[in-house]
């Protein structure tokens, strides 16, 4: 008996349970449902995950526009009647995996593996099994909905939505442009996005090797700064294609709107029928029995509301969204489209939607940073085969980490030399085209006293100092601070307290001069060497009022 199953299934002639949108007919061929509700929605749900790309994406847009699917009764009582359930995860995803959507006779998709079948349950141990195991595979053998291309970019999107590490997942939430995209040119392990606490800062870090081996990270780089170099690259390959994206925006939206009027015009004809054969019901009663005809009156009136209730809901869906777009959307669409890096900024722009265009665009891009130095090269392999590499300047943490760092250093020395002052020499090497190791773009005053503090070039030098700026017991503030064992800059609190005498020589660049003696160097060790907490105690009872009348 199994075997003639086997060879019925391989004719196409054995008859099992269809999904929606199909109906056995009456001499037995598997045909499309006659309902065009139920055609309609089935084909809105394929357009729509060619347009989200993700499962949740279009059953957020089923439950918004509370699209409902057509299913058939297999019940005794209600055999092949329609039964209206709401979108769910599970039936999107037998959707998109059933061949038979793509005019594919199957039979025998999921088998028993008495491996994994448990003793006393029946319907245990199914799994699904690639197509050269099936039972029976005929092409062409039913009505399809969709093409046999689109039902293999449908399972390849599904596959690739799958969170594993060969994979690049599906689109999330998040403030990084590239997951899933991005691999280390090094190792070319695909890299991971972490987030710090406000969600915003975020780095790309390859940690394979690290995490599986033990080893070192390859490599890490800021993230936003990475994404924006390829943000820029995205727009400028859309650049050239404005007017067909203007033109194809606008024609997708007059589509779905054409879409979403045809499900609900046919869903007002199936109310006004149900309401009219509640009518018809009610009418050929007859009047004496009227235990039926109350029944048949409440049934009419509650068929006679829901028409009214679903009517009013469609003239609220006319005044959110017309039937067709108006001058002023198009003329915004064209404006949109020829502006894109407007587009692409406006604050409706959501992190998801550039990250699908990204998609739609880039299949790789690959990252390796020059050593440990600021330049990164990355290279961007395009949908289509083509490719392009360029150069990126990250942000480091240290000055030493530049690649033109000794440069940098011996044109500071130079213009130190020259005489200039910090402000001045920030300004210099902006002109010239240096750049900090930060975020920031230019040297400031604070940036260039850094490396030069580093360099020990804060201080003019001795040998161009006049000896005879020194009097006799006369100080430099290092010098002294170097005799006393203490820091200078407590040295320098003490002046502006009056605690010391000093005098300024403003053309070494506002340094000081402290006067001390032998006396004067004992009592700056006793005072350096002083009880804070007597001091405060005498100067608290130096100031608290007497009690004498």
């Amino acid at each position: 008996m199994q075997q003639g199953v086997l060879q019925k299934a391989q004719r196409g002639e054995l008859r099992f349970p269809l999904p929606t949108g199909y109906i056995h007919s009456p001499q037995g061929e598997i045909i499309l449902d006659p309902d065009e509700q139920v055609q309609s929605v089935i084909r809105l749900t394929f357009q729509k995950y060619e347009e989200f790309g993700t499962i949740n994406g279009v059953l957020r847009y089923l439950v918004q526009h509370d699209i409902r699917f057509g299913m058939r009764s297999y019940s005794s009582e209600n055999k092949g009647e329609l039964e209206w359930r709401p979108s769910t995860q599970a039936t999107l995803q037998n959707l998109l995996t059933n061949p038979i959507y793509a005019g594919v006779y199957a039979y025998g998709r999921r088998q028993v593996d008495p491996r994994k079948q448990k003793p006393g349950r029946r319907g245990t141990g199914r799994v699904c099994l690639p197509p050269e195991q099936w039972h029976a595979r005929l092409e062409q053998h039913v009505p399809a909905y969709i093409s046999r291309e689109q039902f293999q970019r449908n399972l390849a999107r599904l596959k690739a939505n799958q969170n594993r590490a060969d994979q690049p997942g599906a689109v999330r939430n998040g403030a990084a442009l590239l997951p899933g995209l991005l691999f280390c040119g090094k190792c070319d392990y695909r890299m991971a996005v972490s987030y710090r606490k406000d969600s915003r800062t975020y780095n790309y870090r390859c940690c394979t090797l690290s995490r599986n081996y033990g080893g070192e990270s390859c490599q890490m780089i800021s993230g936003p700064v990475l994404d924006e170099f390829i943000s820029q690259q995205v727009l400028a390959a859309l650049q050239p294609t404005a007017l067909e994206v203007s033109l194809a925006a606008a024609a997708r939206l007059e589509q779905e709107r054409e879409d979403l009027h045809r499900i609900w015009r046919q869903r007002l004809e199936r109310a006004a029928f149900e309401a009219g054969r509640a009518e018809r019901h009610y009418l050929q009663v007859e009047p004496e029995n009227r235990l039926v005809a109350r029944q048949l009156g409440r049934d009419w009136e509650a068929k006679l509301v829901a028409q009214q209730q679903l009517q009013a809901d469609y003239e609220q869906f006319l005044q959110q969204q017309p039937r067709t777009l108006s001058a002023a959307e198009q003329q915004a669409i064209r404006e949109l489209a020829a502006d894109i890096p407007t587009l692409w900024a406006a604050p409706t722009t959501t992190q998801v939607q550039r990250k699908e265009i990204i998609r739609q665009l880039i299949s790789k891009v690959s990252i390796e940073v020059e050593g440990d130095s600021e330049r990164v090269q990355v290279r961007i392999d395009w949908i289509g085969g083509n490719s392009t590499s360029g150069l990126l300047i990250r942000p480091v943490g240290k000055y030493t980490q530049l690649s033109y760092y000794p440069q940098l250093c011996e044109r500071i020395r130079a213009l130190r030399a020259e005489g200039l002052n910090a402000k001045q020499i920030a300004h210099q090497l902006n002109q010239e085209g240096f750049r900090p190791s930060r975020k920031t773009q230019t040297f400031n005053h604070d940036s260039v006293w850094a490396l030069m503090r580093t360099l020990g070039l804060t201080h003019p030098d001795k040998a161009k100092t006049s000896s005879e700026e020194l009097g006799p017991h006369e100080w430099w503030v290092r010098d002294l601070a170097q005799a006393l064992d203490m820091p200078s800059p407590t040295l320098l609190s003490w002046r502006r307290k009056g605690k010391l005498q000093a005098r300024e020589v403003s053309e070494a660049g506002q340094r000081w001069i402290i006067w001390a003696d032998e006396a004067e160097l004992e009592r700056l060790r006793r005072y350096r060497h002083r009880s804070l907490k007597e001091e405060a105690r005498q100067y608290w009872f130096q100031r608290r009022p007497s009690k004498d009348p």
